[in-house]
């Protein structure tokens, strides 16, 4: 039973490298697998693990190894671009909910105390690690990392036998581009009700200065912005994660649509 699964061969041991490839281009983009705190040994110990114990589920949908130099390239390259597309669309779906955690930190009036996160290498508010946290905590309580074990497995049925263009096809470029627009989309949907507190509260500001010119109101202002929009993130906190479940939990199904475009 056991030579089944695992022949003895070494050579039937080959094409076990596509299932690898593709698991390290997941890993690029993948939430907690691609996180720079784990060293890269690691992450390809992993691949390497979760390749050995994928591969007689898989192995009947993998294609046969080739001999020729040229044809093994292209078959790594393939490989590698099909699992980079396979944590793509998980990979927008966070990175809109950083871009809101950062159109909330500047309403908010944490702009002018800019971190550097060493995740994303670039300079973010407050807020973008604390949401990034939060969608690293949702992504192992809702088991989406079993979800994406199971796409990836899903991954070689719908992929086997495509053609080596399918960077080509226009119904791939279509969706990227669509993902990138609905980032913003989301972005500003998750940030809507900060930006009507800092609407009303500038407001306010403006009246009260106009009323009273001999108060520095202006001073005021941004202690008190901060302290209501930490008031209203308290408020909107059990829709503001829900919302998060549902971006995280659909982009399984645009994972799905990307690889039915290949």
């Amino acid at each position: 039973m056991l030579s089944e699964l695992y022949p003895y061969a070494w050579t039937n041991y080959l094409d076990i490298s596509c299932v690898l490839l593709r698991l390290l281009g997941l890993f690029l983009l993948a939430p907690a697998f691609n996180h720079r705190s784990i060293p890269a040994v690691i992450k390809i110990v992993l691949a390497f693990s979760l390749s050995l114990a994928l591969y007689p589920v898989v192995r009947p949908y993998l294609t046969p190894f080739p001999n020729d130099f040229y044809e093994i390239i292209a078959l790594a390259v393939r490989e590698s671009l099909i699992g980079f597309f396979l944590g793509f669309s998980i990979h927008i779906a966070v990175e809109s909910i950083h871009t809101a955690a950062q159109f909330i930190g500047f309403q908010m009036g944490f702009g002018v105390g800019g971190l550097m996160d060493p995740q994303m290498q670039s300079s973010v508010t407050v807020l973008v690690p604390l949401y990034g946290w939060v969608v690293l905590m949702l992504f192992f309580v809702l088991n989406l990392h079993h979800e994406l074990i199971y796409l990836f497995v899903q991954s070689f049925r719908i992929t086997k036998g495509i053609e080596g263009s399918f960077l080509s096809h226009g119904e791939l470029m279509r969706l990227i581009v669509a993902m990138f627009g609905e980032l913003f989309v989301t972005a500003v949907r998750m940030a809507a009700p900060f930006t009507l507190l800092a609407l009303t509260s500038n407001l306010a500001v403006g009246v009260l200065n106009r009323l009273i010119p001999q108060m520095n109101v202006m001073l005021f202002s941004f202690p008190i912005t901060i302290l209501l929009g930490l008031i209203v993130f308290y408020l909107v906190a059990p829709e503001l994660i829900d919302f998060i479940e549902n971006i995280m939990t659909g982009s399984g199904e645009k994972t799905l649509a990307i690889l039915r475009a290949l």
